[in-house]
């Protein structure tokens, strides 16, 4: 995957890997993990035609003993993006031969990015029958720690337009804008064959008249209301969607393998999907809905789906499904104890990931399938704690599991509370707990305390409420790494309200460890954020770890107040002397 960047003077194109795919999931798998290899000795090897009987691009006879292309191509299809990208620079050759590679799935997401790509394929128009999956993402909401510089959004459309018939392979587009893009860039993929679709819409309404409503044979649509729309505080009519979008996915588009239609901006839109009953696509293996929660007269809704045996039904149906996330916004009452929109019994053999709510899952009996949880539409508080451990112990085959948290006082003991949750689910080999409310270096410890507990764990992410006063991100992870010191990576996240996306800081620690002993030694940080004064950072460094056991939490606590607090006294007393000297 090639995320275009800003180019230097030779218009070299730079490139980095994504943790995100197209619609926002996850792919951490097996199979990606295993292509994390050296390339130091597929440098010194030269290449030829070998037994192979491919013809050398740059028409000279190739060495004896050389490494054949169709091999070449076969170790850049086991290679991190990133790492294909250095292997097509060693040289001319290899340049030619791996740009369907380089440029087989295309990532443009900021203005900066679609800028400068943009131009650059329209110059160098010969790349773009490389491309296959291209995403598009101006004004992207997700840019941080600085916001993403505003670009008209009417140019990237005149640009992709122009492309269009040079994207001879393209079969999936990403539109993540303010707005829906406008009507004629539909209008110019209808004669590629895409396969997949995924955009975004603003405040504009939908039309009926729409080309984005032409496709047929899709094998992937979503439809999301993005994030940042006005809001209000009135509960939302939820809008039908155009009678065309439905007979595009319910009658031309029989082979559908992936839907998401909900919004990420509940208070200011909503989309009515109770049709989605009406569907039957055998190969449907991912289904995202919503947002689900309260009706004006406080009943549950949609209540054509939370009420109504006939989402069960669809359900039942759709076996072939492994991914379903249905969102929920409780945004100023707790969802209810109990509720009768759950997931069936005895269906949905093949489910490996559910996002939702934990009440759910309260009656589904042994989901033996799921391996992976998410539970951060809503905090869970201590008063649910036995109801959620219940549920948690229910998936004998859980690995990785996302909770949220809420606590009223720091400054009581929660380590019951912490060690119920790891303790229900021993297998796990990645936890993502959050807590974004105040949580100070006393509940740090509780939880840390607990780690033990899951001997499996591999990747630890901590998002917590941040305080100036909070010791650094990097001792925060080496604290997790004392107490848990078989885990590979620690990501380290500080949460305020006033900050983007929510994000003060964030920092990603990756563990070294010695061949000998297999022990950790170190951890390769990246870390960045924003200041306490001036702009954003952004940091790369080593930090050699002592298993030596710490000085008193509370102490090392406290020194650290008193330098923030000189720190902070010394630029208020320059700020002065500059106003008033």
């Amino acid at each position: 995957m090639l995320h275009l960047a800003q180019q230097d003077s030779s218009s070299t194109l730079r490139a980095s890997s994504s943790a995100a795919a197209l619609a926002g999931r996850k792919s951490q798998s097996s199979l990606s993990r295993s292509r994390r290899k050296s390339l130091r000795s597929f440098f010194q090897m030269p290449l030829s035609t070998g037994s192979s009987g491919i013809v050398s691009l740059e028409g000279t006879p190739p060495p004896v003993g050389s490494l054949p292309e169709d091999i070449v191509r076969e170790i850049a299809d086991r290679l991190q993006p990133a790492d294909i990208l250095s292997f097509s620079l060693t040289s001319s050759h290899l340049r030619q031969l791996l740009l369907p590679a380089v440029y087989d799935t295309v990532v443009l997401k900021s203005s900066r990015a679609c800028r400068t790509a943009l131009v650059m394929l329209r110059e160098r128009r010969h790349l773009c029958r490389y491309i296959r999956k291209l995403a598009v993402r101006p004004n992207y909401y997700l840019a941080w720690p600085r916001p993403d510089d505003y670009l008209d959004e009417e140019w990237v459309v005149e640009m992709l337009e122009s492309l269009s018939g040079s994207l001879t392979l393209l079969t999936t587009f990403d539109w993540d804008g303010l707005e829906l893009p406008s009507d004629r860039l539909w209008g110019a993929f209808q004669a590629r064959a895409l396969r997949s679709i995924s955009t975004n819409v603003g405040r504009h309404p939908l039309t009926s008249t729409s080309s984005l409503f032409k496709f047929s044979n899709l094998t992937s649509f979503s439809i999301i209301a993005r994030h940042g729309i006005p809001t209000s505080d009135a509960n939302q009519i939820p809008e039908k969607l155009p009678e065309e979008f439905w007979d595009m996915i319910l009658q031309r588009c029989p082979d559908l393998e992936e839907l998401a239609i909900c919004t990420f901006s509940p208070t200011a839109r909503l989309f009515n999907f109770d049709r989605i009953i009406e569907g039957s696509w055998p190969s449907l293996h991912s289904l995202t809905l919503g947002s689900f929660g309260y009706t004006s007269d406080f009943s549950l809704g949609p209540s054509a789906l939370a009420n109504d045996g006939a989402f069960d039904d669809f359900l039942k149906e759709h076996k072939a499904l492994k991914y379903l996330r249905f969102l929920w916004s409780f945004r100023h009452f707790m969802s209810p104890d109990t509720l009768s929109f759950t997931l069936p019994a005895r269906s949905l053999p093949a489910l490996t990931t559910f996002t939702g709510i934990y009440q759910q899952l309260a009656s589904t009996p042994s989901p033996q399938a799921i391996e992976t949880l998410d539970l951060t539409c809503e905090p869970i508080y201590q008063s649910r704690i036995n109801a959620v451990c219940a549920v948690l112990r229910g998936l004998p085959n859980l690995t990785s599991l996302e909770i949220w948290v809420h606590l009223f006082d720091s400054n009581r003991d929660h380590t019951t509370f912490f060690h119920n949750i790891m303790a229900a689910c021993p297998g796990l080999t990645d936890l993502h707990f959050m807590c974004t409310n105040s949580f100070t270096a006393k509940p740090l410890k509780q939880l840390v305390s607990g780690l033990h507990l899951l001997p499996k764990l591999k990747r630890f992410s901590l998002t917590k409420g941040h305080k100036y006063l909070d010791e650094t991100m990097v001792e925060t992870a080496s604290r997790i790494l004392r107490a848990a010191p078989g885990v590979k990576q620690i990501n380290v996240r500080w949460a305020r309200e006033r900050c983007p996306n929510h994000l003060k800081q964030e920092g990603t620690y990756d563990v070294v460890c010695d061949e000998t002993t297999g022990l950790p030694t170190s951890m390769v940080a990246v870390e960045k954020g924003i200041g306490l004064v001036g702009g954003s950072f952004s940091k790369s460094f080593r930090r050699t770890i002592d298993f030596t056991p710490s000085a008193d939490w509370q102490t090392s606590v406290a020194k650290r107040s008193k330098v923030v607090r000189k720190r902070v006294s010394s630029m208020l007393s320059v700020r002065s002397s500059v106003v008033y000297g």
